[in-house]
């Protein structure tokens, strides 16, 4: 046992240890695979987490954004926070209440108080599930992009719809359910199909009856009505069968190309910001980890309101850290394949170039592939190392890929460093052999 420990642990260190590797079986190799995983898995969720704190702090516009929408930025304007079961409530005065408290995308007054530096910000307290306003149109697949209304689209025979293409914009406003409207989806959805007028009876038979509420039964008949009407909208929701407000700020703002805002809401925040040194960083955060109560009110200090300023953002974010720990766990899984592969690699070159020197340490493929999986573990351990200090310096979106490459680098180099030191042996043997059969034979008789 002692023997097996020294070998698989300082085989990186030693080439006569890792030369052991070839009379080992292939266990080992599994095992120090499993090693490199798990450290490239640390290394990824480290490089994730640690680096944000020293982003944040060298964000110097971004911070100022932040912190001046807190601390009453004009001296009466200040946005407090409450947090409760996880929930954030925000106000500017009056009551903590679920409405759109400050959005400088919209609103130029918002912009001139709470934009500083180019940063935008949003606080929406709204539920996530606030249905949202929307405007359906249909887009020619053509060069000319013919933009056409959805009722328009509908009067096209089948052969012209081929020719469109279904879109949704947000307007960014809540859609509110009054009773007109929801007698007219009503009266609509009873003429489409049986099933949707079954469903639509079944749920004003709820309400009647008092199992649902006012809210859930405009609710149900909207998404019937919207779901008879148009198509599906997989593109645009994922989590629900109509439009949802929050899905406004991240199709209609994130992905038209902003990337420099604070968004918080009810149950989450996500932002966007440059270093000073130039260092993009998407974040998103949830308040598990904040305590219940006001966090953040114009009556503090200004070191104190300073203080509760940073922690929302960097506890909200490191938060996170258990559903980055899953994501990253199921990407080191899809990763396997990959890392295999660098280690075959290496193993066929290590093979080939010592066949062709005539060395003899690992006559096999397996042998040399046991030789290069004794290294694994450490490079893997290296690997990890090196990208939590790149993720400091480094763009986030780079930090797999730059992994990968370290990870196959630090394998690829101390297998050459094998490599090398087996030619230079056989090298030496060779030289021993050729002045052992050139020295003269010593004839003198007894």
């Amino acid at each position: 046992m002692l023997n097996w420990i020294k070998f698989f642990f300082t085989s990186f260190f030693s080439n006569k240890r890792s030369k052991e590797a070839v009379r080992r079986g292939y266990s080992n190799l599994f095992l120090a695979l499993i090693l490199a995983l798990v450290y490239l898995c640390v290394g990824l969720i480290g490089a994730d987490v640690l680096p944000f704190g020293k982003h944040y702090d060298n964000a110097s516009s971004f911070k100022d954004m932040a912190r001046s929408a807190f601390m009453y930025p004009d001296g009466v304007r200040g946005v407090d926070v409450l947090i409760e079961k996880g929930e954030l409530k925000a106000r500017i005065n009056g009551e903590f209440e679920k409405a759109l408290v400050v959005d400088t995308f919209n609103s130029e007054e918002d912009r001139q108080t709470y934009s500083r530096g180019g940063y935008q910000l949003v606080i929406d307290t709204r539920s996530a599930d606030t249905l949202a306003e929307i405007e359906a149109t249909c887009v020619s697949t053509d060069e000319q992009k013919m933009v056409i209304s959805y009722e328009d689209y509908l009067t096209l025979n089948e052969v012209a719809r081929k020719n469109f293409e279904f879109k949704l914009k947000y307007t960014g406003k809540e859609l509110v359910l009054d009773d007109l409207s929801v007698v007219n989806y009503k009266a609509f959805v009873d003429q489409t199909n049986d099933q949707n007028k079954e469903l639509a009876k079944d749920l004003s038979d709820k309400y009647e009856s008092g199992d649902i509420t006012k809210e859930q039964y405009n609710r149900g008949i909207y998404e019937l009505y919207f779901t008879a009407y148009y198509p599906e909208i997989t593109e645009y929701e994922s989590t629900s069968k109509v439009p949802l407000l929050r899905n406004y700020y991240f199709h209609e703002l994130i992905d038209n190309g902003e990337d420099k805002f604070l968004m918080v809401f009810d149950d989450c925040m996500v932002g966007s910001f440059e270093t000073d040194g130039g260092i993009d960083v998407f974040f998103y955060g949830v308040y598990d980890s904040l305590p219940d109560g006001k966090l953040i009110e114009g009556y503090y200090g200004a070191p104190t309101r300073i203080n509760a300023v940073d922690d929302l953002i960097i506890k909200s974010y490191k938060a996170t850290v258990d559903l980055s720990t899953y994501i990253y766990i199921m990407n080191t899984i899809r990763l396997v394949p990959i890392v295999a592969l660098m280690g075959i690699v290496v193993a066929m070159l290590m093979h080939s170039i010592l066949s062709l020197k005539g060395v003899e340490t690992c006559r096999t493929f397996g042998a040399s592939l046991k030789v290069v999986g004794s290294y694994v573990w450490f490079s893997g351990l290296i690997t990890a190392i090196l990208t939590v200090v790149l993720a400091f310096i480094l763009q986030k979106n780079l930090i797999t890929m730059i992994s990968l490459v370290v990870f196959f680098v630090t394998l690829l180099a101390r297998t050459i460093v094998f490599a090398l030191k087996q030619i230079k042996e056989r090298k030496i043997e060779l030289e021993k052999l050729v002045n052992s059969e050139n020295q003269p034979t010593d004839n003198t008789e007894a």
